[in-house]
């Protein structure tokens, strides 16, 4: 009886033995996961500042007054805020091109099935990618709610991307616009000329275009889907 006893006294103590690692092991876990969440929230946060440094200067450069810049500097954080709101709550929150766009032509109250047409596969972008597609989406949606297709009730955009093969396989966006009026390029060189000469090329070897044909504002964008532009694992290459 004694050892039957004993038997079990031992089986327990090596089952609360088992629980109590358990329990220490998810607690080291947690702990460990936790300081990397931080870690990478501080690294978000650091690499936001520096983009708001950086719009904050050269709107400063562009602007032709002080609310002009005021104005668009409002806007352009506004456009940074939208994309960057759900690494607050999760710094592993990924955002899809889809949503990016649509989200920047809503706020314009440009609606998808009316003015407004999207297509292309889904595509997860990774944080670093997001701030500058973001203030080129800003800048084209901006633009055409003064100058071009969003000025009139029958203008349209249609905004298309797709994946190009090849040795290096690249993401290809394109953003048309028809039924606005006639449009010319600005005489002078402001933030959007900026961002899509100097910027994208910049932070994610982009090359971009734009067109300014009597039918409409035409923007092709090129970038290389690497590692630090998209987040789904079978579209990225190293």
């Amino acid at each position: 009886m004694l050892n039957a006893n004993h038997t079990d006294l031992h089986r327990e103590l090596e089952a609360a033995n088992a629980r109590a690692a358990e329990a220490e092991r998810r607690c080291v876990t947690l702990q460990n996961d936790k300081r990397q969440l931080v870690g990478e929230l501080q690294h978000q946060v650091r690499n936001l500042l520096a983009v708001v440094r950086s719009v904050a200067r050269r709107s400063g450069e562009t602007s032709e007054s002080v609310e002009a810049y005021r104005m668009h500097l409002d806007g352009r954080l506004t456009a940074l805020a939208r994309v960057h709101g759900a690494m607050v709550v999760d710094p592993h929150a990924k955002l899809d091109l889809h949503t990016l766009i649509s989200d920047e032509l809503l706020s314009y109250q440009a609606k998808e099935g009316e003015q407004v047409d999207l297509s292309g596969p889904r595509i997860l972008l990774q944080p670093q990618a997001m701030s500058p597609l973001a203030l080129a989406f800003h800048e084209l949606a901006t633009n055409a709610v003064k100058f071009g297709a969003l000025t009139r009730d029958e203008g349209r955009i249609s905004v298309s991307w797709q994946r190009s093969d090849g040795p290096e396989p690249r993401l290809v966006i394109t953003w048309r616009e028809r039924g606005g009026p006639p449009v010319s390029p600005s005489a002078r060189k402001g933030f959007g000329l900026t961002l899509f000469e100097r910027v994208l090329p910049y932070e994610l070897q982009a090359q971009a275009s734009l067109s300014f044909a009597p039918t409409g504002l035409s923007c092709t964008i090129e970038l290389p889907l690497s590692e630090r532009v998209v987040a789904d694992e079978a579209s990225a290459t190293v």
